[in-house]
C-alpha cells in the first residue's frame, strides 16, 4: 500500500474542538513556534509502520483483531511537552496522561504483533502525545512549557485505527484505512 501507515488513536471531532479550546485558554500569550499541525491530523501514534505491503498489512490485521484485549478507557490530554527535549525542541506536543496504563498496552500489544508479521522492532520508546508543531531549526521551548497553563480534556479510547498518509496541496491529512475496537475483558 503506498503512503506510510501507522497505528493510532484518532480523535474525535468534539475531542479535536475541545483540545484546541483549551490550548487557546490556557495558553500564556506566546504563540507555539514551529510549523502547526492541524487540528483535523491530531492524533495519538501508537506505532509507525512506513509503507507496508499488502500481504504483509493482511497479516497486521489479523493479528491486531486478535490481539486488543482491553476496556475501552478514558485518558487526558494534559500539558506541553517537547522532543527530544525542551531546551532544543524539534516537536512540540500535548501530552497525555495516562495512569492506567491502557495506552502503553496498546502500544506493546500493536508492537508484538508488528514483530509476529515481520516488522523491524520500532526504535524509539513510546510516549503517547498529540503532536501540535514541528520546529526546524530546533528551538528553546523551556519557558513556554513552564507558563502555559493548565488544561485537561478527556479522550475516549475505544479503538486502535490505521491511518495513511495523503500528501494533498499545502501539505499531508491522515485517511483511516481499517478501525480496530477494543475488545471488552470478561467480567
Amino acid at each position: 500500500m503506498s503512503g506510510n501507515l501507522f497505528l493510532a488513536i484518532d480523535l474525535s471531532v468534539d475531542e479535536r474542538h475541545a483540545v484546541s479550546a483549551a490550548l487557546r485558554d490556557a495558553s500564556p500569550g506566546p504563540r507555539i513556534p514551529g510549523r502547526q499541525v492541524t487540528a483535523e491530523n491530531w492524533h495519538v501514534t501508537v506505532r509507525f509502520l512506513g509503507e507496508v505491503d499488502e500481504v504483509i498489512l493482511d497479516r497486521l490485521r489479523h493479528e491486531l483483531d486478535q490481539s486488543l484485549a482491553a476496556d475501552p478507557a478514558t485518558v487526558v490530554c494534559t500539558g506541553l511537552g517537547a522532543f527530544p527535549r525542551p531546551s532544543k525542541a524539534t516537536v512540540v506536543y500535548a501530552g497525555i496522561s495516562d495512569p492506567a496504563g491502557l495506552l502503553d498496552y496498546i502500544a506493546a500489544e500493536c508492537e508484538t504483533a508488528c514483530r509476529h508479521v515481520g516488522l523491524d522492532p520500532e526504535g524509539r520508546p513510546f510516549v503517547p502525545h498529540i503532536t501540535l508543531s514541528r520546529v526546524r531549526p530546533p528551538v528553546d521551548v523551556r519557558r513556554l512549557i513552564q507558563r502555559f497553563g493548565d488544561f485537561a480534556v478527556d479522550i475516549d479510547v475505544r479503538q486502535v485505527d490505521l491511518l495513511q498518509t495523503v500528501q494533498v496541496p499545502g501539505g499531508v491529512r491522515y485517511r483511516t484505512v481499517d478501525s480496530f475496537p477494543l475488545a471488552q475483558t470478561p467480567a
